[in-house]
């Protein structure tokens, strides 16, 4: 079982150095194993109050408890609906046997007459201190889901599925105190001047209902079901929800009983942040096939089997004597009962996984026990600081003392330090008063789950700041021991952290990359500048440009280019420097470009005094920047092989065919020319053959397969018309790696 509540504050630093793993959030501590150890809310460590399981009841359910003044303890259960009498000793003897499914509300009067409430007929049966019993009344209604008593004597109970708040006098006679409009009232409290308040489903209202009637709604929650009320010393109210989705029924059984079948329209409900601390005792992959834990699913008991209800998250809210609300806890899972302790603080249990909380005066909340149940269903506040509990699936009731447990333990999650590691101390904080003491043990391993592969749990650290002995590994687990020879004192663990060297990994180099700068475009919109390969458009060749490796933005100019790209990380977060070599593909010796490169991951290469041919690029990675030379660590990577072509291609056999045909636009009449020529380069393909007559604009013309794919392209350009004077045509051709040669021709019509 796991309620969140410490986070993995790996501290991010450069290099192999020494890293802390601290406990210092409460939200994963509590994923953690707990055993008679309690967390409260910021994350300390005591130990829970005793707890003693009572012997178990032969029932699904204890749905309720009840004490009279002799000290005895009563329990109403579920399947079969029966009252428990639990003795001092811890017997239990069936006090008495109701022929209903349920008894699901109890309630004593000052002579010792036991009430049970019932379902699914809406019966109330009276058992006198003698055990011995009948039915008092029976309501027009299948479930009694709660009641009440007041000073008078009489009994006020929760039903449904009309939601109607019955008074029953101590003669059995019954009247409509309240009809709501909601299905189901849940659960009802009374205060010292009669006033009764009453929760509901599935319009999630808390009414409150004066002594003649009157009834006014205090509070409509975003939740839809208020499961559970409480009420402390000074009149201010509590109300805990029960948000979920709802059960899918199955086939029934031999229906013995009617099968109502009560419909729940349930919300998540959001955590808000900006509250009064919000405890996300999270139920991480822990939610466990179970029993509904509802009330208001009790029903179901009868001959109908239920899939798992899926908890969402539910809180409790605050509400004042003048009204105001505010929520003061919150958890995921069912609120399914609470109570009022001696101190003025809320004890609180939950399902679809039993979790016992406490709320101090504070309202810092503490997680006391999580147990093997699937609900906690109700908590009786008792005297002299005892306080007992009632669970489903099982039926047990558990005694809570005042005095703390002699000892406990606290297994952490598994940390995962990403890398073989080496430990070093293991450090923490908190008191150990006189009789008290805290001891710690580590255990590690090389898988995420502790199993027979893992070292032995260390012996105990007794001292602050000693030496971890577990071997070397990825994966470590601390636990805590907390003891006392005095059960009116505990010792107090704040936070736990342990020291770690993980071991260096190489950098990693993805990717390189090696092209003519004009094949790259730089992105606009990449905040870090960084180079696109994806190849553009040529530019025209009397604007060659290259891509600066430290600024956004094209630079002019006539030197042959070459831009080298790569990318590169490191598993440790080491700061990288990267050292570039260069050969030709038919040599065995690299050649150094450029070493100690820093903080960027680009070089643009001036390639002019590089002789045409294939060429591999190369880059050195080395993490020596943050790590002692002795562990620092290098990774090389190779280029496919590239092209350096620095020689200009050739226009070769110009020829102008004249023909005197062409008319101007003015119809003065003119010539007709007809140019035709190779262009041609001996390394790559030509890509762009454009012409300027008389030192016009530069126009493109097309090889005469249409097709720039050959590092020799023929081309025939016609100009429609062309006056009888001297005229130059200068041809341009551009090839892959952006050279340009050109040529003329001269000619008078």
């Amino acid at each position: 079982m796991a309620f969140t509540f410490f986070i993995l504050n790996t501290q991010l630093s450069y290099a192999v150095t020494t890293k802390m793993w601290a406990n210092t959030d409460p939200v994963d501590i509590s994923k953690g194993k707990l055993q008679n150890v309690s967390i409260n809310s910021f994350g300390r460590f005591t130990l829970s109050p005793g707890k003693n399981k009572i012997n178990e009841i032969p029932a699904t359910y204890v749905w309720c408890l009840v004490a009279d003044g002799a000290d005895s303890l009563f329990a109403g259960t579920g399947n079969p609906g029966s009252i428990f009498k639990v003795s001092h000793d811890g017997d239990v003897i069936e006090y008495f046997k109701t022929p209903e499914l349920h008894v699901q509300a109890l309630v004593i009067d000052s002579t010792g007459n036991i009430y049970a409430g019932t379902l699914p007929h809406g019966r109330i049966y009276r058992v006198t201190s003698k055990g011995e019993g009948e039915m008092f009344c029976e309501l027009p209604v299948p479930y009694i889901w709660d009641m009440v008593s007041d000073k008078s004597g009489n009994i006020y109970a929760a039903t449904g599925d009309n939601g109607v708040i019955y008074k029953i006098t101590d003669n059995g006679t019954v009247s409509i105190l309240f009809d709501s409009p909601s299905s189901n009232i849940l659960d009802l409290v009374i205060d010292d001047a009669g006033n009764i308040y009453a929760s509901c489903e599935p319009e999630g209202l808390i009414y409150k209902i004066t002594p003649n009637g009157n009834a006014s709604v205090l509070y409509d929650a975003d939740e839809d079901e208020i499961h559970c009320l409480a009420i402390d010393n000074n009149g201010v109210l509590y109300a805990g929800t029960s948000s979920g989705t709802p059960p899918v029924l199955r086939t029934p059984a031999p229906p013995a009983q009617p099968e109502a079948q009560l419909q729940l329209l349930m919300e998540n409900f959001p955590a808000d942040p900006t509250d009064v601390w919000l405890n996300d005792f999270l139920s991480e992959n822990d939610i466990e096939a179970a029993e509904p834990p509802l009330k208001n699913n009790a029903y179901a008991e009868n001959g109908m089997r239920e899939v798992p209800v899926i908890p969402e998250m539910n809180s409790i809210y605050r509400i004042d004597k003048d009204g105001r609300v505010r929520r003061i806890f919150a958890v995921e899972g069912f609120v399914l009962c609470m109570t009022i302790d001696d101190n003025n603080e809320i004890l609180v249990g939950t399902g679809n996984k039993a979790a016992l909380f406490k709320i101090n005066t504070n309202y810092e909340a503490s997680m006391l026990y999580d147990f093997k149940e699937s609900q906690i269903l109700d908590i009786l506040s008792y005297k002299n600081g005892i306080n007992y509990m009632a669970t489903g699936n099982n039926a047990n009731v558990y005694q809570l003392s005042k005095a703390y447990s002699r000892e406990g333990t606290y297994e952490s999650v598994v940390h995962d330090t990403t890398y073989l590691s080496s430990w070093g101390c293991i450090s923490w904080k908190g008191k150990t008063p006189s009789q008290t003491n805290i001891t710690l043990s580590t255990r590690s391993g090389n898988n995420r789950k502790p199993d027979n592969t893992w070292s032995d749990w260390a012996m105990g650290y007794h001292s602050n700041g000693e030496k971890i002995i577990s071997p070397s590994a990825r994966f470590i687990q601390y636990r805590a021991t907390l003891t006392t020879d005095n059960t009116g004192i505990t010792p107090s663990l704040d936070n736990v952290s342990i020291a770690y060297l993980p071991q260096n990994q190489p950098p990693v180099i993805r990717r390189v990359e090696v092209a003519t700068p004009r094949h790259f475009a730089v992105d606009e919109t990449d905040n870090n500048n960084s180079v696109n390969m994806q190849e553009t458009t040529p530019f025209s060749p009397d604007d060659l440009y290259l891509v600066s490796s430290h600024k956004n933005h094209k630079t002019a100019t006539n030197e042959p280019r070459k831009l080298i790209y790569w990318e590169a990380e490191d598993p440790n977060n080491d700061r990288l420097e990267f050292d570039l070599e260069y050969k030709s593909v038919d040599e065995s010796k690299w050649k150094s470009l450029k070493r100690d490169v820093k903080e960027v991951n680009e070089f643009c290469w001036n390639i002019n005094r590089i002789p045409d041919g294939y060429y591999q690029a190369r880059i050195t990675a080395c993490d020596d920047l943050d790590n002692p030379l002795e562990f620092a660590l290098k990774e090389e990577v190779e280029s496919d092989s590239f092209l350096i072509d620095n020689t200009r291609p050739v226009v070769l056999n110009l020829k102008t065919v004249i023909e005197s045909d062409a008319i101007d636009s003015h119809g003065s009449p003119g010539y007709t020319v007809t140019v035709s020529g190779t262009a041609k380069d001996g390394m790559c393909n030509i890509t762009d053959i454009q012409y300027s007559i008389d030192s016009g604009g530069w126009q493109t013309t097309f090889p005469e397969d249409k097709i720039f794919d050959s590092t020799e392209e023929t081309f025939l350009l016609t100009i429609p018309y062309i006056s009888s004077d001297e005229h130059t045509i200068v041809i341009n051709a551009l090839d892959y790696e952006g050279n340009i040669g050109s040529s003329r021709i001269v000619f008078n019509p």
